[in-house]
Parts: structure tokens; C-alpha cells; sequence
């Protein structure tokens, strides 16, 4: 295992360093973190991170096959454009979390802030609290699974993402529905929880279903109408 004192260090050398810990699928543990911007970008490498503290914007953007664990908050855009590995914050994290995520999973035990998932294109997104407004917005492909409550136009013009939450999902956005939630759905969600330490391991049964009504993949000449009658 590798040891990074982040104190003192540039980012460069911060993110030089912890590339070259993961030699061989190696475990780092970065220390001092300080909120820093960008730590863990770009990992193209397998292995583990573990950043012991709370970390900035974009921390693990780009991701590809390493598992990042932050202990602590994260800013905006914890794990934007990942590929693929993991990303567990064992805080809260800001506005738009995972932003146009393709792969790999996600997870912030704590709230996150608005637009969660916004045009999420793939993987797995888990948050163990609430969402903020606008949260799924354009959100296209994956799991998308909140445990707490949503925020103002959850899953507006959402596409094939299938989204689960457990609280309140009182405003959905334009295009979303409730649907029956499947076994089959139950059982992958209990899956995760446990595999991912969801405290309390949610009751899956307990969850809604939001899906796309379809209404919004093809363009209405009616909507065009009235649009640049409003103009």
C-alpha cells in the first residue's frame, strides 16, 4: 500500500503520484486531501484509492478501472464522465453528481445536490439520501436509485434509465411516470444495497418505479405550434 501526503504537494504531483501507487492493482491512501479540485481524474489503471478527507469539484472525472473511496463530502461533479470502476463517497456530495456517467457505479451514502445523474448514460448511481431539483435530467441509460426524496422535475425527459426511489417523488419532470416495480427489479436492487453497504439495507419492495411514457423520443409538430404561438 501506498501512502500520499497531499500537503505541500501541486495536483500534478498529487495525481502523478497516485498513478504511480496503483502499479500492479496497489492500494494509495491520499491524506491532507483539503478539498482539493480533480484529485483521481483520468485513472486508467486497476487498484484502489482511498482519499481521507473531503475532496473538491470533478474528483474521479473520467474514470476508468480503479475503485475510488472518498471519507467525506464531495463538490460538484464527484465521478463525471466515468467510464467504468467505482466511486463510494461516504458523505454528501454537491450538484451534479455523476454527470453524464457512462459506466461503472457510483455511490454516495449521503444527499447530493441538483441535477444528480444529469444525462447519465449508462452505470449505476445510489444515493443513500435525497436529490436536489432537476435531478435525472435527460438521463438516457442505467440504474438510477434514490433512497431518500427527490427534488423539484425529478427525471424530466428521461429516456431508457429505469430510476428508483424510496421517499418522496412528488414533482416528476416532463415524460416521467410511475411504473410496477418487478420482481426481477426488487431483487437486483437488494442486490446492490447489500454489495454496496446501503445503510440499513433498504426494503427494495418499498421503492417506486419512474420510467419514460415515451411521449418525448419523437418530435411533435403540435408541441412546434404552440411553442412559437408563445413566442
Amino acid at each position: 500500500m501506498a501512502s500520499i501526503n497531499a500537503k505541500g504537494l501541486t495536483l500534478r504531483e498529487v495525481n502523478r503520484a497516485i498513478k504511480a501507487g496503483l502499479t500492479g492493482d496497489g492500494e494509495v491512501v491520499v491524506t491532507n486531501t483539503e478539498s482539493r479540485h480533480n484529485l483521481a481524474v483520468g485513472l486508467n489503471q486497476p487498484g484502489k484509492v482511498v482519499l481521507d478527507g473531503n475532496v473538491g469539484y470533478y474528483c474521479g472525472g473520467m474514470l476508468q478501472l480503479a475503485d475510488i473511496e472518498v471519507n467525506g463530502n464531495a463538490g460538484w461533479s464527484v465521478g463525471s464522465d466515468m467510464q467504468s470502476g467505482s466511486i463510494i463517497v461516504h458523505g454528501n456530495a454537491s450538484a451534479a453528481a455523476g454527470a453524464a456517467i457512462r459506466g461503472g457505479t457510483l455511490v454516495v451514502h449521503g444527499n447530493t445536490g441538483p441535477r444528480t445523474g444529469i444525462s447519465q448514460k449508462g452505470g449505476i448511481i445510489i444515493i443513500g439520501g435525497t436529490v436536489d431539483y432537476m435531478s435525472g435530467f435527460v438521463s438516457q441509460k442505467g440504474i438510477f436509485v434514490v433512497c431518500g426524496d427527490t427534488g423539484e422535475a425529478y427525471a424530466d425527459s428521461i429516456y431508457e434509465t429505469r430510476m428508483f426511489v424510496k421517499g418522496t417523488a412528488a414533482d416528476l419532470g416532463n415524460g416521467a411516470i410511475f411504473a410496477e416495480i418487478t420482481p426481477e427489479d426488487a431483487t437486483e436492487l437488494s442486490d446492490l444495497f447489500t454489495r454496496y453497504e446501503v445503510a440499513g439495507v433498504p426494503d427494495a419492495s418499498e421503492f417506486k418505479k419512474i420510467v419514460s411514457d415515451k411521449r418525448l423520443y419523437n418530435f411533435d409538430k403540435a408541441d412546434f405550434k404552440i411553442w412559437r404561438t408563445a413566442l
